[in-house]
């Protein structure tokens, strides 16, 4: 299943980043643990728990990187290239599609990324059934 509008509902919540890659101006995450829920018009009208999906954000023009060590300020990210493993929230705001959450459990992380558009390639889902 490809997935490439409305990024405000996919879920990310608890997800994790597997690995992140780079190609030619493209970043490429490998996501697991997402959800799609069925108001999602690409959801073909059902909620899916996505186990394996690529991330591909196309024509990449800035990442920005932070860390918060302490409550007064962001710092710029010791590990920019992979700035997190676990995503907390995830939003597309003012341009830019912005993920926070931890890495390696500690500390706080934030990572902005300003791209032309979104792919999320779904390759191993499972209907989602409550």
């Amino acid at each position: 299943m490809k997935i490439d509008e409305q990024f405000e509902l996919i879920h990310f919540h608890d997800a994790s980043i597997d690995s992140v890659s780079r190609d030619d101006g493209d970043l490429v995450l490998n996501i697991s643990g997402a959800f799609l829920s069925s108001n999602h018009p690409q959801s073909n009208g059902k909620d899916w728990s996505i186990e394996k999906a690529e991330l591909r954000f196309e024509y990449v023009s800035e990442e920005v990187a932070k860390f918060w060590d302490d409550t007064k300020a962001p710092k710029p990210h010791p590990e920019p290239e992979f700035p997190l493993d676990e995503i907390m929230e995830a939003k597309y705001e003012n341009g830019y599609y912005m993920f926070s959450g931890f890495k390696n459990t500690v500390p706080w992380s934030e990572w902005y990324i300003k791209s032309a558009y979104f792919i999320f390639n779904i390759s191993a889902a499972n209907e989602y059934s409550s």
